[in-house]
């Protein structure tokens, strides 16, 4: 096996194990050094591969995002009503990989939004927020959303059902289903942005 395919398959194991551990104890009791002994490998080694937490942290979460954004922008080229894109938009946002893991570590991420990756994250956000806009766009095409709504505020609104706390302590408590979370959701955000 190739140097470079060992440093690849080693590379997605430290990610994979960081993730792990990440979810387990948050990022701030987080240390290399757990991932160095969980996979019996000196943390040199795992500084070759990320020269900080934070890198390590940006590195588990970013491609995330990333598949997030594309996916959401995907939405508003399907044929499908303004309801049902903006269904389809919050079952895609509380079902991603993003938001489970954020769920686990939310306090954790203001980190990434102020250490040197921010820009990248900043923008990925960015792209999210247009995914939205985009199925608005759809809401405004069929004359339902209030005229006196702009496009960008509805679409922070919407950026904010990807909060996990209201998730967490309603649907990870038990005391909502995951589908019935996903409808009112849709719901509340309809009523707020339609006409009636």
């Amino acid at each position: 096996m190739s140097k470079e395919k060992k440093f690849q398959l080693r590379n997605q194991k430290i990610l994979t194990t960081a993730e792990n551990i990440l979810k387990e104890k948050g990022y701030y009791r987080f240390k290399i050094s757990d991932i160095s002994e969980k996979m019996d490998i000196a943390k040199g080694t795992i500084y070759n591969h990320y020269v900080s937490k934070e890198d390590l942290l940006f590195a588990v979460i970013y491609p995330k995002f990333q598949h997030l954004r594309d996916a959401l922008q995907e939405i508003p080229f399907s044929s499908s009503s303004f309801k049902q894109q903006l269904e389809r938009a919050v079952r895609t946002a509380l079902e991603s990989d993003y938001h489970q893991f954020l769920k686990l570590t939310y306090s954790d991420m203001a980190v990434l939004f102020q250490e040197k990756n921010q820009e990248e994250m900043i923008a990925v956000q960015e792209e999210v927020i247009q995914a939205f806009k985009k199925i608005l766009v759809s809401g405004v095409n069929e004359g339902v959303l209030r005229k006196e709504l702009s496009l960008p505020f509805l679409s922070h609104q919407v950026l904010l059902l990807l909060d996990p706390l209201l998730n967490s302590l309603l649907v990870d408590s038990g005391e909502m289903g995951k589908e019935e979370f996903i409808q009112q959701t849709t719901e509340i955000l309809l009523y707020g942005m339609t006409k009636g």
